[in-house]
């Protein structure tokens, strides 16, 4: 599997750049909020502190406007200096009176300013601009001053450089656009990990999915992480498995399936191709001949035989596959069934002269199972057992309650089964010995039929053989209690 390129992966690409996009703005927000409020808190410390100055000076502002002095503006640089702010005194009108940092005469009228506009219909006028005086920018605070009748002569005005703010605040500025740079920087550093932590999981699953479509069902996702994208890489992973199994299956059932339709073809055609012998033989003559004509015919009703017992356990089997699953089972006296298999098989075993001995208790043996099925099971075996014991030879069946299960057994003193079939010979069409099998009028279809009907009854079948001492089949089925 080819490893991750973020270079190439869209959806590494969407989820860092949301995340970059995400951090960054969230951090340029932060900064400009903290930059906004550091400002305006300064700010307003500066005016608080220049009102509270003010309010020191205005008596002597009011003493200087209404009794006036010989030089008021070294009076107001002594003050200014200790305060260490600019002081203005404006007359009603706007000259200005006295300065504590500049010539008077230099001066222009100050009745327009913005802060002695607003001094004049509220307690404090405030203003903050580039002086034309100072040539720097400046905070002013400016307070109208009354006479001891309560008649305005004039405005106070206290201002204070805001320069050194101005460069505090550029310095905040930088350290804040450092730190965001820096932040940025390891954030940056740390999302591309994050985003590849996510990104690697879902590229895994995108090329085992597309691998699973090319039929390379056992790709599998290598990193699982503990949250729903390793559940879905972990669920991803098992559907392979999944399909890889059934795939398997259904491979196994096609070989089956060609199997089975070549051996039907091969067990079909086999007769066929000898009564089709022996009828154009009659035809051509042979018919005349009374010694071989009887022959022929009689081997034209073996075969004929041969074939109807083949469809027949072909449709046995065709239904049994069928209605797998879907037997209705009930409580059946399994000792009944046996006896009844018994006595229809009695006359083909005296035919062989073979000794038969039944062990079947005086009790019920009542187990679980449809009695159809258990009487072709129970025929199956017995007449698979009568075919391969030499006449003379002795069949023992025995049946019991063993704990919760009922147990039936047909032993055989026949030929026996090679070790190395046994694991084969529930299988369709399987014959340890086929030229034999054959002759004995075997469809090779009965043992299968056999394993099908006691599989769908819950029950289990096996087998143990030693070649030239005979074969034993058991059964189980769970009893009715």
């Amino acid at each position: 599997m080819p490893r991750l390129s973020a270079f190439r992966s869209r959806f590494f690409w969407k989820n860092y750049s949301a995340f970059a996009v995400l951090f960054l703005g969230t951090t340029l927000l932060v900064s400009g909020i903290v930059f906004i409020k550091v400002r305006t808190s300064l700010r307003a410390t500066i005016q608080d502190n220049l009102k509270e100055k003010l309010e020191l000076i205005v008596p002597e502002a009011q003493r200087l406007l209404s009794e006036g002095t010989a030089n008021p503006s070294q009076f107001l640089a002594v003050l200014g200096k200790a305060s260490h702010t600019r002081i203005t005194l404006i007359k009603e009108g706007g000259d200005v009176v006295a300065d504590s940092e500049f010539d008077v005469a230099h001066m222009e009228n100050h009745w327009g300013r913005p802060e002695v506009q607003l001094a004049l219909t509220s307690d404090y006028g405030w203003a903050e601009r580039r002086s034309g005086t100072a040539q720097q920018r400046v905070t002013y605070v400016a307070k109208a001053v009354f006479d001891v009748v309560g008649q305005r002569v004039g405005i106070a005005r206290i201002s204070l450089s805001t320069d050194r703010i101005d460069y505090e605040m550029r310095d905040l500025l930088l350290t804040l656009a450092a730190v965001t740079a820096v932040g940025a920087l390891l954030a940056l550093g740390l999302g591309w990990t994050l985003a590849q932590r996510v990104s690697i999981p879902i590229w895994e699953m995108v090329q085992v999915a597309e691998a699973m479509r090319g039929g390379k069902y056992s790709e599998r996702v290598r990193t699982i992480t503990h949250d729903e994208v390793g559940r879905l890489g972990d669920t991803l992973n098992r559907l392979g498995s999944e399909l890889t199994s059934k795939i398997s299956e259904l491979q196994r059932l096609e070989t089956v399936r060609r199997d089975f339709v070549a051996n039907v073809s091969h067990e079909i055609k086999t007769p066929l191709t000898s009564i089709k012998g022996y009828v154009e033989t009659l035809l051509s003559g042979a018919v005349q001949d009374p010694v071989n004509s009887l022959r022929f015919l009689e081997k034209i009703e073996r075969n004929a035989e041969r074939l109807t017992n083949l469809v027949q356990d072909l449709l046995s089997l065709a239904k049994i596959e069928a209605t797998e699953g879907s037997l209705k089972l009930q409580a059946i006296d399994w000792s009944e069934v046996v006896t009844s298999v018994l006595a229809r098989n009695e006359d083909a075993m005296q035919k062989k002269h073979l000794r038969i001995k039944a062990e079947i208790p005086a009790s019920p043996v009542r187990v679980m199972g449809d009695r159809e099925a258990m009487t072709q099971v129970v025929d199956n075996l017995l007449t698979n057992a009568i075919k391969y014991t030499p006449e003379g030879g002795k069949i023992v069946v025995s049946l019991a309650s063993r704990g919760i299960w009922g147990k039936l057994t047909v032993s055989d003193t026949g030929i026996g089964i090679p070790a190395e079939h046994l694991h084969r010979i529930f299988e369709r069409f399987y014959r340890v010995d086929k030229a034999r099998s054959r002759d004995l009028g075997g469809t090779g279809l009965g043992l299968s039929i056999v394993k099908h009907l006691i599989s769908a009854m819950g029950g289990e079948v096996h087998v143990e053989s030693v070649v030239g001492t005979g074969s034993t089949f058991s059964v189980r089925l769970r009893g009715d209690n």
